[in-house]
């Protein structure tokens, strides 16, 4: 499988909330239609989220979770959350490049059409970025193949 700009998520992208819960800047979602892949049975794929050029400051705590929708920048009122991650001490995503997830996506991530990254915040998060994508390894494996300017 190959995988391309078309399964980055985010790309430094602001994803910070005040208390509340925040979604990636619009546009940023993954259209299953328009990337061509049929998820079936076989090699699962995985999402990888890191942090971006900005570490998080501020806040308590955060949580990432993925949504699918059938709606274009979905969460609307049929959105399903498909994934959420471990619940995150703000103090421990201090360093540009800080692990934040790395796991195989559910096998009904493609149930509708759009796949949305957000995360819920506790406390006043002042800052923070964060870069996701989709790919065929875990972080840190020969295989991981982060969606980078020199290979698009």
């Amino acid at each position: 499988m190959i995988f391309d700009a078309k399964f980055e998520i985010a790309d430094d992208a602001d994803l910070y909330a005040d208390g509340t819960t925040a979604y990636i800047t619009t546009g940023k979602e993954i259209d299953w239609v328009k990337s061509g892949l049929n998820i079936g049975q076989g090699t699962p794929i995985y999402l990888n989220i890191i942090v971006g050029t900005t570490v998080y400051s501020g806040g308590t705590s955060c949580q990432f979770f993925l949504e699918v929708d059938d709606t274009s920048e979905g969460h609307d009122s049929t959105f399903k959350r498909v994934l959420m991650t471990d619940v995150l001490v703000t103090a421990d995503l201090d360093a540009v490049g800080d692990f934040i997830y790395s796991g195989a996506v559910p096998v009904d991530v493609d149930a509708e059409r759009y796949l949305l990254l957000g995360v819920t915040t506790v406390g006043t998060f002042t800052q923070g970025k964060v870069n996701a994508w989709l790919s065929n390894a875990p972080i840190g494996t020969a295989s991981d193949l982060q969606v980078d300017e020199s290979n698009i």
